[in-house]
């Protein structure tokens, strides 16, 4: 197994920076897209996993996040307009980029923000894909996220596209810590185990609030991506591995991994899904991140 950085060039001038662990003798590629405030490098237990039972995974950091920060993408800012077409634009740079170096079965995945990256990727170009991963994912029909768009519009009216309202944090990342009995931190949300919600915590580069801008261009995606326009371009026989936890507060308690398994049904798509009974937030950093990431292997090992 190897792991490196790389960095690709985006067609606007931004570096993507990539994290990887290469199986020695590859039988396929895992493309996985981070979440909000973290980055790619906290994959480095499933990618050694995965590593060594044939499956390369790339981790791309996406704008704003890891080693893809720049003075145009600080912390949590994917741009100061159309941010949300800029990133997609990088994932599929990236996939156009390891499908050129890595022959084989091709699969994109992603966690909570990350899923509905790699939704909105499968949707665009998957027919160039032989599965699809949503972890800690959610789903709403489209209507929610436009009765969202007003407010969260008004906050980067009143703060600027790089502002950081804590109006929009109090709704989100807050709300979801408060849903937690007992919590010790205010990321016990992300997991149940202490020493990885403590690893996340002393991270540098994880738990900073996105930007105004950020959030604009994730919500009104949101809208399109899971509306049934959107889920009607995804190819009608991809496979797709669902994720989740019944205790993430981010998806109301596996509520809105309900309604995504749902929505995919009705496209009659191959679906498989892994609900773990405890699992918080982070189900790959949780108590039960073996049998996720057992599922996962054999899942993959069935795209071949």
């Amino acid at each position: 197994m190897t792991s490196d950085c790389f960095v690709i060039g985006a067609g606007d001038g931004h570096s993507i920076g990539v994290h990887e662990w290469r199986a020695a003798d590859p039988i396929g590629t895992l493309i996985w897209l981070h979440g909000m405030g973290e980055h790619g490098a906290r994959y480095q237990a499933l990618g050694e996993i995965l590593a060594e039972h044939g499956w390369n995974l790339y981790c791309p950091d996406h704008r704003g996040h890891g080693i893809s920060m720049d003075t145009d993408q600080p912390p949590g800012h994917f741009a100061d307009q159309d941010g949300w077409d800029k990133v997609i634009n990088d994932v599929e740079k990236v996939v156009e980029t390891v499908a050129e170096r890595q022959p084989g079965a091709l699969v994109l995945g992603g966690h909570s923000m990350g899923s509905f990256l790699a939704l909105a990727g499968a949707e665009r170009f998957g027919d160039r894909l032989d599965g699809l991963v949503l972890c800690g994912s959610d789903y709403h029909a489209a209507g929610y996220y436009r009765t969202l768009l007003p407010v969260i519009r008004w906050q980067q009216r009143r703060q600027g596209p790089r502002g950081l309202s804590n109006l929009i944090d109090a709704l989100t990342f807050r709300a979801w810590a408060r849903s937690v009995p007992d919590a010790a931190t205010p990321f016990d949300w992300l997991s149940n185990d202490p020493a990885q919600v403590a690893a996340y915590i002393d991270d540098p580069k994880c738990g900073f609030q996105c930007t105004n801008a950020t959030w604009v261009s994730l919500v009104s995606a949101l809208a399109r991506i899971h509306s049934g326009k959107g889920l009607a371009a995804l190819p009608k026989n991809l496979p797709v591995l669902l994720l989740g936890g019944r205790k993430d507060p981010m998806s109301g308690g596996g509520k809105g991994m309900d309604r995504l398994e749902k929505a995919l049904r009705r496209r009659a798509l191959p679906l498989q899904r892994l609900d773990c009974p405890e699992g918080r937030h982070e189900i790959l950093n949780d108590y039960c991140a073996p049998e996720v990431r057992q599922t996962l292997l054999e899942w993959l090992n069935r795209r071949l």
